[in-house]
């Protein structure tokens, strides 16, 4: 994530011109505040995925932050598509397993970062996947970076 990206998202008048940005043109009413919706939560998991500390609690904290918004979010994303008459079939995310699970936040990271700037508008369905896919990469980094034991197999 870039230096310039990371300003806008946290400064509260930046990221609110993001959230606006992804509007629509021409859109009805309805269609505006769902995309405010999804997208202002899209900046919230991007706040989460770019925390940078340098403890393992810490660290830990913001994973499972992190994957708990991405699946708030999924929960949501049927209904929301429905009231904008879209389709819900969500894709499959990239398939990145093998990858620490650290790599895998940063490379959903960027690609939400991308949908977020880019100049077409994004289908829902299309979101879901990469949010999907940041969830489980928090999961994974949560899982790697812990030290905890399951009961019953320390």
């Amino acid at each position: 994530m870039d230096d310039d990206l990371r300003l806008w998202l946290f400064d509260p008048a930046g990221a609110h011109r993001l959230v606006l940005a992804r509007r629509p043109a021409h859109s009805s009413p309805v269609t505006c505040v769902v995309s405010d919706v999804v997208w202002h939560d899209v900046i919230h998991l991007l706040r989460w995925s770019a925390a940078t500390t340098s403890s393992a609690g810490v660290d830990a904290a913001r994973w499972w932050r992190l994957a708990a918004g991405c699946a708030d979010l999924l929960r949501r994303l049927p209904a929301l598509c429905d009231e904008l008459g879209e389709p819900w079939d969500r894709t499959a995310p990239p398939d990145v397993a093998e990858l620490p699970g650290t790599t895998r936040v940063a490379l959903a990271t960027g690609r939400l970062t991308a949908l977020l700037r880019a100049d077409d508008s994004v289908p829902l369905r299309r979101l879901a996947a990469d949010i999907d896919a940041l969830g489980a990469a928090a999961i994974s980094a949560l899982a790697q970076a812990s030290s905890w034991a399951l009961p019953g197999t320390a």
